[in-house]
């Protein structure tokens, strides 16, 4: 009888054992990568980054997640990079969008183990504080880009012209940057006397803002915007209130609406930073890097210009979502 009890218990005792390393193998856990912006996909710019993201993730099989506040938002985006670093990230791509605040949580997430690229925003080149420990930087240099568009406007800028910046995110050192690189270009080369206005990022606001400005200063000759928050509005002035020919604009990034002003004279040119591969790329060379341990490089998405002449090539590849 104790004979036949033994046998029972380790009978069970082996189909246990058997079942439990059957069971014991599981899958690899899937790698998750976060892209954490100052800005969310409502912004057509961001919308753009975020389909880069998520192309990425679909053609490497992995988890790749973008993340942004409504508007700017330097705590919110600082937290959701915290939320990152909890949940284990395989890697962080970032935009450096307030240098000491976003340099404090890169140290952060380096001190873990985790990897760290920049996008759209880098440290800037006269920033005083401690060095910001990302690895590579994928983007435009804006303030190339700025003094780059300037130039091409600057046959419309008569000697002493009065310009008006539209700075929808004050503070924004990307956006900051590129109106460095515009104020020097058209002081340098026309003696222009430009000024930079608080826009905000509502597009009723911009609207009126944008308006008074130019009831108070009819002779102002030039207007940059620098992104689409400030273009769709400045563009909705101009067709509105006739301003074609009487002001000549520009702006950077693309979007339907930008792409059909400029095909319609009324902006032109805009700055095409290729946003798309910010997410694409980020994603892969960090995903590179956790798989094989190849460092990130810097990767410049471009500064080039798209006019009347090209408008309509990249037209569709806007309607897709790529540019």
């Amino acid at each position: 009888m104790r004979k036949a009890v033994l046998a029972a218990v380790l009978t069970v005792a082996l189909v246990a054992t058997v079942t439990y390393t059957v069971r014991l193998p599981a899958a690899t856990p899937r790698l998750s990568f976060f892209v954490i912006a100052h800005t969310g996909p409502g912004d057509p710019f961001w919308a753009v980054v975020n389909k880069g993201v998520t192309d990425a993730g679909k053609m490497l099989g992995v988890r790749a997640v973008f993340q942004g506040p409504p508007q700017r938002d330097i705590p919110a985006q600082v937290n959701m990079a915290r939320a990152a670093i909890n949940a284990r990230a395989a890697g962080i791509a970032i935009s450096v969008s307030d240098p000491p605040a976003i340099g404090q949580v890169i140290r952060e997430a380096r001190g873990k183990g985790i990897p760290v690229v920049a996008i759209n925003v880098k440290e800037p080149a006269d920033y005083k504080g401690e060095p910001i420990p990302y690895m590579a930087y994928i983007g435009m240099d804006e303030y190339e880009a700025g003094k780059n568009v300037a130039r091409y406007l600057l046959p419309k800028v008569p000697q002493g012209a009065k310009v008006l910046i539209a700075m929808h995110e004050p503070g924004h050192v990307g956006l900051e940057a590129r109106a460095r690189g515009i104020r020097e270009v058209l002081t340098a080369e026309r003696g222009a006397k430009v000024e930079t206005l608080d826009t905000t990022q509502d597009p009723t606001k911009s609207l009126a803002t944008m308006r008074a400005f130019l009831k108070a200063n009819p002779d102002t000759k030039a207007l940059f915007t620098l992104g689409p928050l400030g273009a769709i509005p400045a563009i909705k002035m101009i067709r509105e209130d006739k301003l074609a020919g009487k002001i000549a604009m520009a702006s950077f990034d693309l979007d339907a609406t930008t792409i059909q002003a400029i095909k319609e004279g009324l902006v032109e040119a805009t700055v095409d930073q290729q946003q798309y591969l910010q997410g694409f790329i980020s994603v892969v060379q960090l995903f590179l890097y956790a798989k094989y341990k190849l460092e990130p490089t810097d990767y410049n998405t471009g500064r080039g210009l798209v006019t009347k002449a090209t408008a309509a090539t990249v037209e569709s590849l806007v309607k897709q979502g790529y540019r």
